[in-house]
């Protein structure tokens, strides 16, 4: 397997630990402002900072899943849409004064947010195809993400439910990483050396 395939895990975890952080931020900043009616600006910028460093992993991991792993395109694909999606909720978030159509807590984005993050999800069972250890870490995962829908009964923010996908892909990245090292899962990547099979029979040898 290829040696540095472990950074594409280890970049993915990474980068929702920062953004589990920037969820907890989130949450205090508008508890702050809806509870006392404070604005806390140093942590709303320390928040989309550690938020930026998030994304910079995402796509860290995502370049190295491009130059390592061999096809497994839809879930590279959706990689990318899940990257360029969180950065337009965060622009839109950051700019929801100006924006009329956009509310962080709307039922919809809460739930839209954890449908289409539970589909992505789905597309790392391309890594190796009925592996049951990789099956079992997903459906972990789902699990989770679907939970941050609970949100929407309390009609809070979509940070509730970014928070559940940062906990989801942390405990994912985990559990694949422990099983990379395990060798419970192998992914085909560019430059692994092909497995020779030599056949050998003895039908002739008494002729």
């Amino acid at each position: 397997m290829h040696p540095r395939l472990k950074n594409c895990f280890s970049c993915g975890q990474y980068a929702n630990i920062l953004f589990l952080l920037f969820a907890f931020c989130a949450a205090v900043y508008y508890w702050s402002i809806e509870r006392h009616g404070v604005e806390l600006v140093p942590l709303e910028v320390a928040a989309y900072t550690i938020e930026t460093g998030g994304f910079v992993f995402m796509l860290f991991s995502l370049i190295n899943f491009c130059k390592i792993v061999r096809h497994r395109y839809l879930m590279k694909t959706a990689m990318l849409i899940y990257l360029i999606t969180e950065v337009v909720i965060m622009i839109m978030d950051f700019n929801a004064d100006r924006l009329d159509f956009y509310e962080s807590g709307s039922m919809a984005l809460n739930i839209g947010h954890s449908i289409f993050s539970a589909a992505i999800c789905f597309t790392y069972l391309s890594l190796e195809p009925k592996n049951p250890h990789l099956e079992r870490a997903i459906i972990i995962t789902e699990t989770i993400i679907l939970a941050g829908m609970f949100g929407v009964i309390f009609h809070l923010h979509v940070y509730i439910s970014l928070f559940a996908n940062s906990i989801a892909y942390v405990v994912f990245f985990s559990i694949v990483r422990f099983l990379h090292a395990q060798e419970r899962i192998m992914v085909d990547c560019h430059g692994d050396r092909a497995r020779e099979v030599k056949y050998r029979s003895d039908f002739f040898e008494d002729i």
